[in-house]
């Protein structure tokens, strides 16, 4: 027996699977961010945190 997805329903699907791996990208690139900036805080001696006078 062969099964049939309408188009409509598989252009859905589609669509549902795209905006939530669009969530899913955005919430991970968050988290990443999240921890450089608890790394860079939690790190004294770095570059970022030193004044360069000349």
């Amino acid at each position: 027996m062969t099964t049939y997805i309408l188009f409509e329903t598989a252009l859905e699907m589609v669509k549902n699977a795209y905006l939530a791996s669009a969530l899913i990208l955005i919430a991970i690139s968050g988290i990443g961010l999240v921890a450089i900036a608890l790394i860079e805080r939690d790190v004294p001696n770095s570059d970022t945190h030193q004044q360069h006078h000349i």
